[in-house]
């Protein structure tokens, strides 16, 4: 499903509708060019994989977070796999308290209701008072909630962000943390140093996150989680299994399968218990 383009001309504008909110499916790649929306974005995948690029890094969104991105933030979007789920168009005013950078919070049972409560909402119109209700209601839910880093911030230094994108270009390259200090020029201790004060992480647990991404991105493609494995360079399926399970809390082949149709399930529970029917 394509977005109308009433849709496009509103989400374009920083007036107009508090939030607008589309059920879109695509089974088409994204257009990757990089740009801009004067309005807060919020976006829930239920099927597939995006990876989203900004100045300050990159990061993956799948069926498990609610991805954030803020007005005026440059970005650009790749799918992997036909992608499925729910998009939030919040006016620039609606966004303060919401983080200023791009980021992910968990896709809660209440979010994801509210989300879902709010496809087809007018766009040419002011909300409703109960809906606008529901909307302070989402942004609270958001607010309190953890707001994820980026998995791969990237550094400032010239030297270490070549490094960066050479690791990202192929995770699986077999070169060592010498090899990749002689390739920027610089000693391994200072390479160690400087790129744990520019991204906040470890160079190996970078390498690690640039790894688990491309495989995220090869897994959504339908490849086999053997052949992911042997691709990146793990000694063994055992071995990359675990390391996936560490960082991403469940295995490689439950990983698109089962949090947003928990939370969805959740949600409609939770409706059927204790309706949200705001008086008007």
């Amino acid at each position: 499903m394509a977005l109308s383009d009433a849709i496009r001309a509103q989400i374009n504008r920083s007036d107009g509708a508090e939030m607008v909110v589309v059920n879109v499916r695509n089974e088409e790649a994204f257009d990757p060019t990089s740009h801009v929306l004067p309005r807060g974005t919020l976006f829930l995948l239920t099927e597939g994989l995006v990876a989203v690029e900004t100045r300050q890094g990159r990061f993956v969104a799948g069926p498990r977070s609610i991805g954030w991105m803020p007005p005026g933030a440059p970005h650009a979007v790749q799918s992997y796999g036909p992608t499925a789920g729910f998009g939030a168009f919040l006016r620039p005013d609606l966004c303060v308290g919401l983080p200023a950078h791009p980021a992910n919070f968990q896709a809660t049972a209440l979010a994801v209701l509210v989300l879902q409560r709010a496809v087809g909402w007018p766009i040419n119109s002011a909300l409703a008072p109960s809906q606008r209700r529901l909307v302070l209601v989402l942004l609270d839910e958001l607010r309190q909630a953890c707001a994820q880093p980026l998995q791969l911030p990237w550094p400032e230094d010239e030297r270490l962000l070549a490094v960066a994108r050479a690791l990202l270009a192929n995770p699986a390259s077999p070169r060592r943390l010498h090899q990749w200090a002689r390739f920027a020029e610089m000693s391994p201790r200072s390479l160690s140093r400087k790129f744990v004060q520019e991204t906040g992480m470890t160079f190996a647990r970078w390498r690690q996150w640039a790894r688990l991404i491309q495989s995220l991105e090869w897994l959504a493609e339908g490849q086999a989680v053997k052949s992911v494995s042997l691709s990146l360079g793990y000694s063994s399926v055992s071995a990359f299994i675990k390391v996936f399970r560490e960082a991403l809390g469940s295995t490689p082949a439950a990983y698109f399968q089962t949090r947003v149709a928990d939370a969805e399930r959740a949600g409609r529970r939770d409706s059927q218990a204790d309706p949200i029917r705001p008086a008007e």
